[in-house]
């Protein structure tokens, strides 16, 4: 007659299983904090401005005061990361009123016909620890074009990103501009507009 024997629990391995248990309990929570986080921007902390050289001598900045601007962040997975950007051209803003409207006229901007400007990433690169850059279709003026947006993660905590962008468009690319002529100073513009752009993020209500 066979003897059933019990097993004898060991308490090193209860006190590994114990362990195992715990790091999992921790573990899931932070699984599920690294997925994607759907972002927005917080506008009261953000700017999207611009400079552009006025024959040589000086420059001219202005910002746009109305805009969207999506982010689907994932640290952990890049492809699964989006930016998304529309901004009103109705709201650009240069700080004399005149110079203002006449840029939202068909010599500039054309805000009647388009009033949007654009773009839409469709991948994002990791350039190095705080470095990125998204590339997607960018659309002004009536044009769309691939383009290459370089930005920088200043800071994160939680669901607030900051987020510091530096680049530069050739107005001419996009028409914008580009049958203006100055009275008395051909190059009275450059073809080279600097974008700044310096944002923080919060959660997007889905």
């Amino acid at each position: 007659m066979g003897i059933n024997y019990l097993p004898i629990e060991n308490p090193r391995s209860m006190n590994l299983m114990k362990h195992f248990i715990l790091i999992l309990v921790f573990c899931i929570p932070m699984c599920i904090w690294a997925q994607t986080k759907k972002l927005m921007v917080e506008p009261n902390h953000s700017t999207i401005g611009f400079k552009i050289s006025i024959a040589g001598f000086s420059q001219v900045s202005g910002k746009f005061t109305d805009y969207d601007l999506f982010l689907d962040w994932n640290e952990q997975n890049m492809d699964s990361s989006k930016i998304s950007t529309m901004i009103r051209v109705k709201s650009i803003n240069t700080g004399i009123a005149d110079r203002d409207a006449h840029l939202r006229t068909a010599d500039f901007f054309d805000e009647e016909r388009y009033p949007q400007i654009t773009f839409e990433s469709d991948s994002i690169r990791q350039i190095n620890y705080s470095n990125f850059e998204a590339y997607g279709k960018f659309f002004m003026h009536g044009v769309t074009k691939e383009f290459v947006f370089p930005f920088q993660i200043v800071k994160i905590e939680n669901n607030t990103i900051g987020i510091k962008a530096r680049t530069t468009i050739n107005r001419q690319d996009f028409g914008v501009g580009s049958e203006f002529k100055h009275s008395a100073m051909p190059d009275f513009l450059s073809d080279h507009i600097e974008v700044e752009i310096d944002f923080w993020t919060k959660r997007r209500k889905e």
